[in-house]
């Protein structure tokens, strides 16, 4: 009893200690003129890329989060890479400035012209400088 005790001890302190992904934890879909057979072998393809970059990668990541979003990024890159559509959520969108900007309403007069700064003797042309000499 003592030693199955131990083996699943061990088991479990192994599988805390692993941080790789078991898969994407993102949504991707099919894009457009894809079946279903080409997304399929496309997400195997990916996954395979993914865990083979975590894996080899220089840096090890600090925590299975890190390991997850690192594993993300590349599946997404890839999917994205081979046609396929990745859904973004709202929050993540930013506001365009085209909103924040509104036209005037249309009896508003134009604003005043600003007085531009005197030309300057260097700025004048060659006879118009010689005139004021």
């Amino acid at each position: 009893m003592l030693q199955i005790l131990i083996i699943l001890m061990s088991v479990f302190l192994l599988n805390a200690c692993s941080i790789m992904p078991s898969g994407p934890s993102v949504l991707v879909l099919p894009g457009i003129g894809k079946n279903f057979d080409q997304f399929h072998n496309d997400d195997l393809v990916c996954r395979q890329l993914s865990h083979t970059q975590i894996t080899t990668s220089r840096q090890q990541p600090d925590s299975k989060e890190d390991a997850q979003q690192d594993y993300d990024i590349s599946y997404i890159q890839c999917m994205y890479g081979k046609g396929h559509r990745i859904p973004v959520p709202d929050e993540l969108m930013y506001n365009s400035r085209l909103e924040e900007w509104f036209p005037p309403p249309p009896d508003m007069p134009a604003p005043p012209q600003a007085a531009g700064p005197e030309p300057s003797l260097n700025s004048l042309p060659a006879k118009a400088a010689k005139a004021r000499k």
